[in-house]
C-alpha cells in the first residue's frame, strides 16, 4: 500500500491496528496526529467534528469516561481506488465500564457494550473523512436509561453548554473531497433496490425477497430480530413513525473472498418527519434526519444476517428539541 505504515500488510490490518493504537494502547493524541488528518472531517449523528484537534478531544473525553474501553473488531469490509486512497467500513463493539463521570452522567460503574460502524477514507496512512454511527440506545439501556431519557440529558447538557441541542443534519455539513460510491454489482444493486423498495417505497413485502427465512438482523438497542415476522416488526416501528421519509443510498460497497459470504457496506439516509405512531411513540411532527450504515452478508443472494446501525438517541435528541421549541 503506497504511502502507509509498512507494519501492516493489508488494508483491513491498518484499520485494526490503528484502532488498537489509538485507543488500547493509549496512543491518543501522538496516533491520531499520525493517522489522521489535520483537516478531517468526522460526521456522526451527534454531529460534525473538522479538525484533529476536536477529534483528540473526544477521544480523551470518552476515555475519562470509560477508561478500560476495549474495542472488538468484528469485521472491515473496504475498496481501494488505487494504491493510495483506501475506503473501509469497520464494524466494532465497543466493551466498557462506566468508571467516569461525563456526557452519560456520573460514574456507575455498570458495563457496557455497544456497537459501532465506521466508514473511512484514508490516503497515504492518513483519515481524511469519516462517517461514524454508534448504537447509543445500547449505551442508554446499559445505564438503566431508555433511549429518550438520555437524549432529554443531553439536550438539556447541550442547552447549558452551547445554547442550542446539538446533533447532525445536512445543512450543517462540510464538503469533502471524496465522492460517493456506489457499486456496480448486480448482488450489491439488488441488495439497494430491497431497502429502497422498503424503506423508501413502504412495500414490506419486499422482506420476503431480500431476507431469509432464518435471518438475523442486529438492530439498536443492542438487540436482535429473527426471521420474516420479527424483521416485519422491526421495520414497521420506523416506517410507521416516519412515513413520508425519503430513503437514499449514500455509499455502496460489496466484498467477495474464497469462502466467506457476499459482504455487502451501504451508508443510507431517511429525512422526513415525526408523524406517525410507531416506534418513536406520540408523533410530534419534528422534522427527523437518520445517518444509517448496515453491513450484511449474504448467501444466494439472501441476507443471512445483518447490522443496522442507527443512533436512536440522536434521532430522539431532533423529537425532544422540537417539542421544547413548541
Amino acid at each position: 500500500m503506497k504511502g502507509f505504515n509498512d507494519d501492516y500488510e493489508t488494508f483491513p490490518d491498518f484499520i485494526h491496528g490503528i484502532t488498537h493504537e489509538i485507543w488500547e494502547e493509549r496512543g491518543v493524541g501522538a496516533a491520531l496526529k499520525r493517522y489522521y488528518a489535520d483537516d478531517v472531517l468526522v460526521r456522526a449523528p451527534s454531529g460534525i467534528l473538522t479538525d484533529n484537534t476536536g477529534v483528540t478531544a473526544a477521544t480523551l473525553a470518552t476515555l475519562n469516561e470509560f477508561p478500560d474501553r476495549q474495542l472488538v473488531g468484528e469485521d472491515v469490509i473496504w475498496r481501494s481506488e488505487d494504491d493510495s486512497e483506501h475506503v473501509s467500513s469497520h464494524r466494532l463493539i465497543s466493551v466498557m465500564r462506566h468508571t467516569g463521570g461525563g456526557a452519560y452522567g456520573e460514574a456507575s460503574g455498570r458495563l457496557v457494550r455497544s456497537r459501532i460502524i465506521a466508514d473511512c477514507v484514508v490516503r497515504e496512512n492518513q483519515v481524511k473523512e469519516e462517517w461514524l454511527v454508534r448504537d447509543q440506545a445500547a449505551f442508554a439501556r446499559c445505564l438503566g436509561l431508555s433511549p429518550r431519557e438520555l437524549a432529554r440529558r443531553q439536550v438539556d447538557s447541550d442547552m447549558r453548554q452551547f445554547g442550542e441541542p446539538r446533533f447532525f443534519t445536512p445543512a450543517q455539513d462540510v464538503a469533502g473531497t471524496y465522492r460517493p460510491f456506489i457499486a456496480e454489482d448486480s448482488t450489491a444493486r439488488a441488495y439497494a433496490d430491497g431497502w429502497t423498495r422498503i424503506w423508501g417505497g413502504k412495500e414490506i413485502s419486499a422482506l420476503q425477497h431480500l431476507y431469509h427465512p432464518g435471518a438475523c438482523l442486529h438492530v439498536p438497542g443492542g438487540e436482535s430480530r429473527n426471521g420474516h415476522a420479527d424483521i416485519d416488526r422491526f421495520l414497521l416501528g420506523y416506517l410507521a413513525s416516519f412515513p413520508d421519509a425519503e430513503f437514499c443510498v449514500e455509499h455502496l460497497m460489496i466484498n467477495r473472498e474464497p469462502e466467506q459470504p457476499v459482504r455487502i457496506a451501504m451508508r443510507w439516509s431517511l429525512r422526513g418527519s415525526h408523524s406517525g405512531w410507531g416506534a418513536f411513540g406520540e408523533p410530534t411532527g419534528a422534522p427527523v434526519y437518520v445517518m444509517g450504515i448496515t453491513h450484511a452478508y449474504l448467501t444466494g443472494g439472501r441476507v443471512t444476517m445483518e447490522w443496522v446501525m442507527v443512533d436512536e438517541v440522536a434521532v430522539w435528541k431532533q423529537i425532544v428539541s422540537a417539542t421544547l421549541a413548541q
